[in-house]
């Protein structure tokens, strides 16, 4: 038995989608739709609909936050002794856990020179290095970290910080990007 208005059409005439390689390519925008299946509650079915890509890239980045923070010249300048906040402490019961690290040397001469790498930390646990050489570096420089496991200190701020002397006398500023989310061990169900 039919269940759908088209059910008739269907019987009298035989109808078939396009294979897929068919359809043209194209570069979606946030404002694009593409169609899937939701499950309609009302009727205990799924139905088909429309979703925007802007709307699938909110739920696969949920919890996602992202910040730069610039750190000066005279930041870079005085980094063997004092370290840079790249993200501020949480909270209480809450943790920082770092997805991502880039780093953008915005060069003007003369070059820093830098004894050891720059670290991005947690209470001492590095969870990034941005080499000594990127500090160095004589021209505009992007460099993207990996971001290595380590226990996560709750409260605690995320540093960038050197163990040796930073001289040189440079011109440079540096620009840190992090990707990251805030996890609540408040509760079982925050987490």
């Amino acid at each position: 038995m039919c269940k759908y208005i088209y059910c008739t059409l269907i019987k009298k005439k035989q109808l078939q989608m396009a294979i897929i390689y068919t359809y043209p390519s194209a570069t979606p925008s946030a404002g694009d739709y593409v169609l899937g299946t939701q499950f309609d509650n009302s009727i205990k079915e799924n139905v088909t609909v429309q979703f925007s890509i802007a709307n699938i890239n909110s739920l696969a980045t949920q919890g996602y936050l992202e910040t730069t923070v610039t750190v000066t010249n005279a930041e870079l300048t005085a980094l063997q002794t004092t370290d840079k906040t790249l993200i501020a402490a949480p909270g209480t019961n809450k943790a920082i856990k770092v997805l991502s690290i880039s780093a953008f040397l915005d060069y003007t001469a003369p070059a820093f020179t830098f004894a050891n790498d720059m670290l991005v930390s947690l209470n001492s646990v590095t969870f990034g290095t941005i080499p000594l050489a990127i500090g160095q570096a004589v021209a505009d420089t992007v460099y993207s970290a990996i971001p290595v496991a380590g226990i996560l200190a709750t409260n605690t701020a995320l540093l960038l910080t050197t163990a040796g002397a930073v001289g040189g006398g440079g011109g440079s500023a540096m620009q840190v990007k992090i990707r990251y989310q805030i996890l609540d061990i408040s509760t079982t169900s925050s987490f």
